[in-house]
């Protein structure tokens, strides 16, 4: 389903980092570190924190994004997707959604009442091959696991990115 396609965060900050280099110092100094440095682990944890930053003020609604859904939008369309796999469900079903961290933060979003702030949190947390399981019966919706990933027996393949 469409509802479950991540959010278009590489769009973001195309759109929006060259403004906020010349306008916002902070974004300004974590993209000069991020230029300065030149090993690859060092580099993608820079890059990281740059990121976290800029899509943090879009989850905000610090800034826009031309020509790219806002987290609010983004949000909608995850809520749809999910009350409309929700209405085909029957009682005593198991289903799977596969799907990237931003939709699964948006799921807990739902479950748990959270700010957009904390459903961005939750977002970054989310493990590669992880799952999270949900509880549904016609008008509750809750979480029972989140980032789980017992199936995986090599901590190696245990990603965020």
């Amino acid at each position: 389903m469409e509802e479950f396609d991540e959010y278009q965060g590489e769009a973001v900050l195309k759109r929006v980092l060259p403004k906020l280099v010349e306008t916002d110092s902070t974004i300004r100094d974590l993209h000069q570190k991020f230029l300065n440095i030149r090993s690859p682990a060092d580099r993608s944890k820079s890059f990281q924190k740059l990121f976290e930053a800029v899509i943090g003020k879009w989850v905000g609604g610090e800034i826009f994004a031309p020509g790219v859904e806002s987290w609010a939008e983004f949000c909608a369309r995850v809520n749809s997707g999910l009350s409309r796999f929700l209405s085909g469900a029957k009682r005593g079903e198991q289903s799977a959604i596969f799907c990237s961290g931003g939709p699964i933060a948006v799921a807990v979003q739902h479950a748990l009442n959270l700010s957009p702030a904390d459903t961005l949190r939750v977002a970054w947390m989310s493990r590669n091959c992880s799952y999270s399981e949900f509880l549904y019966s016609g008008e509750r919706f809750t979480l029972s696991a989140f980032n789980a990933f017992p199936h995986m027996d090599d901590a190696s393949l245990l990603t965020y990115r």
